[in-house]
């Protein structure tokens, strides 16, 4: 399914959802979906990011202790 796909699709089903329960309620049940969101995603570990090659407690180390970086 495409982007331009889905987007059509869940404004269709939005429409029938406010034809059937009225458009004040699906315009609260869009935005009850929108505030969830973010509670519904996967949460990243508090670790400091990795790069390529580098594990969590290298990636946290210090500028004297990265061999690429000329002081």
């Amino acid at each position: 399914m495409t982007s331009t796909a889905g987007i059509a699709a869940v404004t269709a089903v939005w429409g029938v959802l406010a034809a059937v329960v009225g458009t004040r309620t699906a315009i609260a049940a869009a935005a009850v979906l929108l505030l969830t969101t973010p509670f519904l995603l996967r949460r990243r570990s508090p670790s400091a990011p990795e790069g390529p090659g580098m594990r969590g407690d290298e990636a946290r180390g210090t500028v004297e202790s990265c061999p690429d970086i000329r002081l």
